[in-house]
């Protein structure tokens, strides 16, 4: 009954001022933001017709404002979400580039995970979560190392959102140099979501791609040449350069990295990252990972904090490559 009342003091004012509908977002936004405010107004009106009844006893009162606050927050809640949406669909053609997400626990190290928990836990908020996959869902690709994999299984696809109409699941991309991912079962290898593998091509291989037999047309091989120079007998490294310019022929643009920490630094090493999102929970480990990243690492990388929010709980700090604005003016509702 409230939402019919809605839509038609929105109907009123339209056509008491005028206003045509476009069929354009900023209307929708427009829109949006007057069935809130209607909301507030209706309410409010309501309960104030309450003074000229009969005083209420307080208990009486206290519960009238409760019902109040929890309808308003649930509306305006929706109406934002439907922005979201909206704003998601407008800009999800045109973020490109690379943008960083990555969780640290409370302590001056940074913390990754906690080496005392036999098995690895989330510890941000489950707000903070849900933006993660709205992240995901922004993204052509999702990038991660091969240790992320083998210590999370993680799908890397979107789940907590809706996906847009018509939109797929962005393509996986694990960067594995010597493809040690094989001899596991990892839900990557068996999903049936697209999942491109990228490992160092072998001397004398004659062809970059190699499609599985055994894992199906949803996982492929991606050789590329070692131009990672190694120190004495260091660990061999794919260059984060090379496997963006492949994703970018393969028309992924907008590529998600989302850890471990060895490829988020790779990265920034690299000044391949043009975004970070930077969530910094309530916790503070036992025994902490560090991640080897701090404000130094991001201010040598080329990115500068241009403000933060919070997140049920979590601290989010948001990172841009100078220069470069935002996807979205108000930070909180990008992605």
């Amino acid at each position: 009954e409230s939402k019919s009342n809605d839509m038609k003091l929105l109907s009123n004012l339209k056509i008491r001022n005028g206003v045509r509908t476009p069929s354009s977002t900023s209307s929708k936004l427009i829109n949006l933001s007057l069935i809130c405010v209607s909301s507030t107004t209706l309410l409010a009106s309501a309960f104030n017709t309450s003074e000229k009844a009969p005083k209420l006893h307080d208990k009486h009162r206290t519960f009238e404002k409760n019902i109040k606050s929890r309808f308003l927050k649930t509306r305006c809640e929706k109406s934002s979400s439907l922005t979201r949406t909206i704003l998601s669909a407008e800009h999800n053609d045109a973020v490109t580039g690379v943008t960083l997400k990555m969780a640290f626990d409370s302590s001056p190290i940074w913390g990754v995970a906690d080496l005392s928990e036999t098995k690895s836990e989330r510890f941000t908020s489950p707000e903070s979560l849900d933006m993660v996959h709205r992240l995901r869902r922004e993204s052509s690709a999702v990038l991660v190392g091969r240790g992320t994999v083998e210590r999370d299984d993680c799908s890397l696809s979107v789940r907590r959102v809706e996906l847009l109409k018509g939109q797929k699941q962005p393509t996986r991309v694990v960067l594995d140099p010597s493809l040690k991912i094989l001899e596991g079962d990892y839900s990557v290898l068996r999903d049936g979501f697209e999942t491109l593998i990228y490992h160092l091509q072998s001397e004398g291989q004659g062809v970059d791609d190699v499609t599985t037999l055994d894992l199906g047309d949803s996982v492929k091989l991606v050789g590329v040449k070692e131009s990672v120079p190694r120190i004495n007998n260091s660990k061999r490294h794919l260059s984060p350069e090379l496997v963006l310019k492949d994703l970018s022929s393969r028309g992924l643009d907008h590529i998600m990295v989302e850890g471990g920490p060895a490829t988020a630094r790779a990265f920034l090493d690299a000044g391949a990252v043009d975004r970070a999102i930077l969530v910094r929970a309530p916790v503070e480990f036992q025994v902490p990972v560090p991640a080897g990243i701090n404000v130094e690492t991001l201010l040598k990388a080329g990115l500068e904090m241009i403000g933060t929010t919070e997140m049920g709980g979590d601290i989010v700090e948001y990172w841009t490559r100078k220069g470069l604005l935002w996807p979205n003016p108000e930070l909180s509702m990008w992605p």
